[in-house]
């Protein structure tokens, strides 16, 4: 092993086809729908008789803005790279972190023109979970399941970016690039998976520039991010529907 590199575990895995997606519900769609309750640009009936009590137009814009909050924020997201070493504009790809029982699954998937480089090649992230080489399955390359042996090591530098975990050297044969990866890792959330630590990106993967299943001598490193709510903002939101309970409890029990 080269001097500052890191230290990996080699391990098989068993493979899994087959898992289950989750609908993503889009949370601005539903709180501009709201707002719009209690706008004069939608016709809404002041008030609807219920039995003994009466729905009005700011009970209908609360529940409607609860049944928003109450989605799992992040039951998926997306994760566009769009940085890189070679001054590539635009994204080379992409990383969907979609929240599963257990853990998540995590699909790479490059553009037209780009492929994720495996043989030597590093797919790298940032989290403030504790994993091993044991969390990680159910690895597929380009949608067929992979058994064979992976580094999994920590922590990582590449292109001058330090990363807590380097999940690599998927060795398929005869193929040395792919145009999509995913791997299922246990005992985690999306946030989890969603961490940046001193300017370093949440997630970073080697690339191939060129399409098909050889990666050829031009490579480069991507990464990339989400942007994070300040936690001033996430606060507000939280008093917010707080404040908005007691009125509405108050409003509709008096």
């Amino acid at each position: 092993m080269r001097s500052g590199q890191p230290s990996y575990t080699t391990c098989s895995i068993v493979t899994s086809k087959y898992y289950k997606t989750k609908t993503v519900i889009d949370f601005n769609r539903k709180t501009n729908l709201a707002l719009q309750l209690l706008s004069s640009s939608v016709v809404v009936p002041t008030s609807i008789p219920l039995g003994d009590k009466t729905v009005t137009r700011f009970h209908l814009f609360f529940l409607t803005l609860l049944l928003a909050i109450a989605v799992p924020f992040a039951a998926a997201d997306t994760i566009q790279l769009t940085k890189n070493n070679l001054g590539i504009s635009g994204s080379i790809g992409s990383v969907t972190l979609t929240q599963q029982a257990g853990g998540v699954m995590v699909t790479l998937s490059a553009n037209s023109g780009y492929t994720f480089k495996l043989q030597g090649g590093d797919i790298l992230f940032n989290t403030n979970a504790s994993l091993t080489a044991g969390n990680i399955s159910q690895v597929m390359i380009n949608g067929v399941s992979y058994g064979g042996h992976f580094g999994f090591g920590s922590p990582a530098t590449r292109a001058g970016y330090t990363f807590a975990y380097d999940f690599s050297n998927l060795n398929p044969h005869g193929i040395t690039s792919a145009k999509t990866i995913s791997f299922f890792i246990s005992g985690v959330t999306v946030q989890q998976l969603e961490q940046m630590s001193n300017g370093n990106p949440m997630w970073g993967v080697h690339f191939c520039v060129g399409d098909g299943s050889k990666c050829g001598p031009n490579t480069g490193f991507a990464r990339g991010s989400l942007a994070v709510p300040e936690p001033g903002t996430l606060s507000l939101l939280g008093t917010g529907i707080v404040g908005l309970a007691g009125l509405f409890r108050r409003r509709f029990l008096s």
